[in-house]
């Protein structure tokens, strides 16, 4: 597999997971809108973490498209 069809590949499965991340943040969106209390504050901070993770991987998709990661894929 050359370097460029595992770039591919990861950036294909990190664009699954941000997919996926994007329809755990609006699911709890929807459900904040309904909550009070500890339930929002839980609710919250799962957007918080849903929010920080698809963040980072928007960081890891820039860096793939660079040569930045290219050793760990070599």
């Amino acid at each position: 597999m050359t370097l460029a069809e595992k770039k591919a590949a990861v950036v294909q499965f990190i664009a699954k997971c941000n997919d996926y991340a994007d329809g755990k943040l609006a699911e709890y969106r929807r459900e904040l809108d309904a909550a009070s209390g500890r339930e929002a504050l839980a609710l919250q901070d799962k957007i918080g973490h849903w929010t920080a993770y698809r963040t980072f991987n928007e960081h890891t998709l820039g860096e793939l498209a660079t040569r930045k990661l290219d050793a760990w894929l070599e």
